[in-house]
């Protein structure tokens, strides 16, 4: 059988181009251009807007005997709308077969909830008005409604992990709680081959889904549990996260969008009786090994991860636990330490140098970490802490304001703090500035954060770096500057375990403490 399939160059368009090749029959693939094409023996490609329809429709559907409609869109752009893309289309090809001479017709349409929405989604509205337009085009028609397709390529599963990846909190539409169905692309193009290769099958809808029915909480943390990664999901009103998803949409490739988050909200379940009974359609279910597989290359989202650990492939805090027990005695001798020079000397640049200049020997010695891996100078750490500056000097304003607004007596504090720069003639200050903040990664962040991070986790590293950098200032006496010695310090630390590098860290550090010193930003 030769076989048209309208929306070849897709994600279940080339799964369904493959079975059918496998089946035997010639495909004919109908494209708008050559974006997405691929080779294959025994397919050809023929040009033409499917949406449009027209006699260049007929034509290409010549010599063809049955047609495959994959077209789907899950958000609108400029020219194609969910009606031109799910609507027109049908309509477009009811006409161009009718003129053709063909009859047969597999429309691959949605599954949907258990029960319809009141206010279905635009998505959801045209997928149904297309399925009535099939039912009454007067072809042989056969629509079957996939539930959430996973497979080589996906935007479900790979998008899922790539969510995980980038995050450990899972933000979950309506708290998760959707029924969902997952099945397998290939699954979905057996059962487009069998429906054509039945004529039992033409006047029929079957539900194409998968064996196991799932919550969206359940697959979210069947996907963590494969790459090895904790999550936690946090249920959010969907209309809520369809504000930032909206936002989302303008991204090339949008993580998700608001016709999927639909989707998910409402649950995509079915029954797969009668496609077992009469396609002869047995589903796979979603298994660890088919997550890892589908997962393999997929990075954190836009490339960036804000977890601190990778996965159980991630090997490096385990080089950092030799000599970790030594912080239980050297974070006490640090504080300790600065306290006692407070009494010794009020000049705070004086102090700080001498504390370091006995901590730094001290913490290098006892804590055996990779001291030169950790400090290795780059210009993509350079990069990285200038831009993490960046971020955290708009943090700190804005929780300055906030600060100033709760607490007005903290203006004063801060002014005593700009006090301090002018203790040191300006070429002293900008010598001590840089090696003051060398020290502090080598103690707060080196010895303290990575050596408890090996322990206990690299969040507990941050915050027990933080709470003790933050000790450590209360001998200053200035509330303020604590506060944001435990903001900062938490940044820092977590900057630190995260590019696993304590250069990018000091390079933040110091453009923090010029910008303060020098703009007065706060």
């Amino acid at each position: 059988m030769r076989v048209a399939v309208a929306g070849a160059s897709g994600f279940i368009g080339q799964a369904t181009v493959h079975a059918l090749r496998q089946a035997g029959h010639a495909v004919v693939g109908l494209s708008r251009g050559r974006r997405g094409r691929f080779e294959r023996p025994g397919l050809e490609w023929r040009p033409v807007d499917v949406s449009r329809g027209g006699p260049e429709l007929a034509a290409a559907l010549t010599g063809c005997e049955a047609v495959v409609n994959l077209v789907g869109i899950k958000r609108a752009e400029p020219g194609q709308s969910f009606a031109s893309a799910h609507v027109a289309t049908v309509t477009a090809l009811a006409t161009a077969m009718q003129a053709a001479g063909i009859r047969r017709l597999v429309h691959v349409s949605v599954a949907g909830p258990r029960a319809e929405p009141r206010s279905p989604t635009p998505y959801m509205a045209t997928k149904r008005e297309a399925e009535r337009l099939v039912m009454s085009s007067g072809t042989d028609w056969t629509i079957l409604r996939p539930g959430p397709v996973a497979g080589p390529g996906d935007d479900f599963v790979r998008n899922l992990a790539a969510t995980i990846r980038h995050a450990g909190v899972f933000p979950a539409p309506d708290g998760g709680h959707a029924p969902l169905q997952p099945v397998l692309v290939e699954d979905v193009a057996l059962a487009v081959v069998a429906a054509l290769e039945r004529p039992a099958a033409i006047g029929r809808c079957y539900d194409v889904v998968g064996p196991e029915v799932l919550t969206l909480r359940e697959v979210v943390t069947r996907v963590a549990d494969a790459l090895a990664l904790p999550v936690t999901l946090v249920p959010c009103p969907a209309p809520l996260l369809a504000v930032a998803v909206a936002a989302l949409e303008r991204l090339p490739e949008p993580l998700l969008t608001r016709a999927q988050l639909g989707l998910l909200s409402h649950g995509l379940v079915g029954d797969p009786g009668p496609a077992t009974t009469e396609l002869g359609l047995v589903t796979q279910p979603l298994t660890a090994a088919k997550i890892v597989a589908l997962s393999a290359g997929v990075e954190a989202w836009l490339g960036l991860s804000l977890r601190l650990r990778r996965g159980d492939e991630d090997m490096f805090f385990k080089t950092c636990s030799k000599g970790a027990i030594h912080v239980a005695w050297l974070v006490p001798l640090a504080v300790a330490l600065i306290w006692a020079l407070g009494s010794l000397t009020q000049h705070v640049w004086w102090r700080m140098l001498a504390a370091n200049l006995v901590l730094v020997p001290l913490c290098l010695a006892a804590v055996r970490l990779p001291w030169l891996e950790l400090w290795r100078p780059s210009l993509r750490g350079l990069v990285q802490g200038a831009l993490a500056a960046v971020v955290l000097i708009a943090a700190g304003w804005l929780g300055s304001q906030v600060l100033f607004a709760l607490t007005p007596e903290a203006r004063a504090e801060v002014a005593a703090v700009y006090s301090w720069v002018h203790l040191l003639p300006a070429a002293a200050a900008a010598v001590l500035l840089p090696l003051i903040a060398a020290a502090e990664e080598v103690v707060w962040r080196g010895a303290v954060a990575f050596a408890v991070a090996s322990r206990a986790g690299p969040w507990w590293g941050a915050a027990t770096s933080a709470a003790a950098f933050a000790v450590a200032h209360v001998s200053l006496g200035v509330p303020a500057l604590v506060a944001a010695a435990a903001g900062a310090g938490f940044f820092w630390a977590w900057l630190g375990l995260k590019t696993r590098s304590l250069f990018v860290v000091m390079v933040c550090h110091v453009l923090w403490d010029a910008c303060v010193a020098v703009l007065r930003l706060y």
